[in-house]
């Protein structure tokens, strides 16, 4: 299991040192680059020359989540063809020990819509206590398109499945439908879930004003495709 990157600064002698593979990286890049752009002629490079400014700002963007990306343990999400980073949140770690499948049945201010499947398949009776669990970041994506789970999933990062203790958390941290990661206006939140042997499930979260949040797993593909306008969550982090 991933450890969590603590928030302790850099020391001068990292700083000195990034500051000097990000110079020779990009003095490297520099040169190959302009190399290989057998596009450019005469006028084209003198434009480039003078919107030097707007070279300088796109490369320090570029080179600023570069860094996002490899200083993180978990994926940077970005914008594809269905999905759409909006919003993340870190799931705070756990510290005392916490019984999920105790929390999934006794569940307060939620329900679970088919029980008996949401155990079964989810193999709740089996699910050892968690004694402790590091914090965790989470992404929301809005689907922009209708899509089926596995066209979702191929856009998602490899380590893209949720853990129910993390999903419980997110729960937790909106009762009520208090304003959060989750969307609370009866749309769909979905999760992708290990169940059991392995077999992975879409679960599915959303508020019903008058019974609280609503729980449900289903087979990949099973409801037919998820409809544009909902979320799509998983662990990682985005630059917004």
């Amino acid at each position: 299991m991933a450890q969590p990157i603590t928030s302790v600064p850099m020391t001068s002698g990292q700083e000195k040192q990034l500051v000097r593979f990000v110079a020779d990286a990009a003095e490297s890049a520099a040169k190959r680059v302009v190399a290989d752009a057998d596009f450019l002629w005469k006028d084209g490079a003198q434009l480039i020359i003078e919107r030097g400014g707007e070279l300088k700002t796109a490369i320090e963007r570029a080179t600023l989540n570069a860094l996002k990306q490899l200083s993180s343990r978990y994926s940077v999400l970005t914008e594809t063809r269905l999905l759409k980073p909006v919003a993340q949140a870190t799931v705070l770690a756990r510290t005392r020990p916490f019984n999920v499948a105790e929390f999934y049945q006794t569940i307060p201010g939620a329900y679970i819509r088919s029980k008996r499947f949401f155990v079964d398949r989810l193999d709740l009776s089996t699910k050892p206590m968690v004694d402790s669990a590091p914090e965790r970041p989470y992404v929301a994506s809005l689907l922009k398109a209708n899509a089926f789970d596995a066209e979702i999933r191929k856009e998602l990062p490899e380590n893209h499945l949720s853990t129910l203790e993390d999903i419980a958390s997110l729960i937790e941290a909106q009762p009520v439908g208090k304003p959060g990661l989750l969307l609370a206006n009866g749309h769909a939140n979905i999760f992708y879930v290990a169940g059991k042997n392995a077999e992975v499930f879409a679960a599915d979260i959303s508020l019903d004003p008058k019974s609280g949040w609503s729980i449900d797993i289903c087979k990949l593909n099973n409801l037919g495709y998820w409809f544009s306008g909902l979320q799509v969550l998983c662990p990682g982090t985005a630059a917004l």
